[in-house]
């Protein structure tokens, strides 16, 4: 499939971000891979980005922080700092929709980790911008119950066979999630665990980016 490739920059104060955005002809959707750092590795993982681009869904991928920041032991799970980055990526890319300079397409995010929490409470702050998340593995409780209680993006969490540590966090904080919630558990025996992940995380958003 054809895609557009594009370059671009976000300044905050302190630091700017450059990210960068593949946009297949009719984009069905955009999904934001969140990482705060080596964001690329989370979409080239498993041929996810690719998989994504087959079925003409769009991709950002953009580092949280810059190198002079990645330095402090708390940088990657500091989550208000975070936030705010990636409050700041989502609008922009809405301005970008209101200015028509790219698609008007809902907007999903994949995050892996320790940005789960991450994901889950930017969604939840972005009830309205936030259509789906997925999450391959990490703890969906440290989003704060705040934001568990105001989640409506559909959430899909994907744990591998052996992490029982994700799949019971997920367990105790569903009561409190205000949306849909899901459990995938990658089985112990499948040949490519990342391309599995890969196809449950197309799946879903085939499903809930409309």
């Amino acid at each position: 499939m054809t895609r557009e490739q594009r370059s671009f920059s976000i300044a905050f104060p302190h630091a700017t971000l450059h990210g960068v955005l593949l946009l297949p002809a009719m984009s069905r959707g955009l999904v934001v891979f969140v990482a705060a750092r080596d964001c690329a590795t989370l979409a080239t993982t498993g041929g996810i980005a690719e998989a994504l681009h087959h079925v003409g869904f769009s991709t950002l991928t953009i580092d949280l922080l810059i190198d002079s920041e990645a330095h402090f032991a708390d940088a990657e799970t500091h989550l208000p700092h975070l936030a705010e980055r990636l409050l700041g990526v989502i609008s922009y890319l809405h301005r970008q929709m209101e200015a028509d300079a790219i698609p008007d397409q809902p907007i999903g995010l994949v995050a892996a980790g320790d940005a789960t929490p991450l994901a889950v409470r930017v969604a939840a702050l972005r009830d309205k911008e936030i259509h789906a998340v997925v999450c391959h593995g990490g703890l969906v409780d440290l989003a704060g119950l705040q934001y568990l209680k105001v989640l409506q993006a559909p959430l899909l969490l994907i744990a591998d066979a052996a992490d029982d540590i994700a799949s019971r966090n997920l367990q105790r904080a569903k009561p409190h999630i205000a949306g849909v919630a899901l459990l995938e558990r990658l089985p112990g025996d499948v040949a490519d665990p990342a391309a599995a992940m890969a196809a449950l995380t197309v799946s879903w958003f085939q499903r809930c980016l409309r």
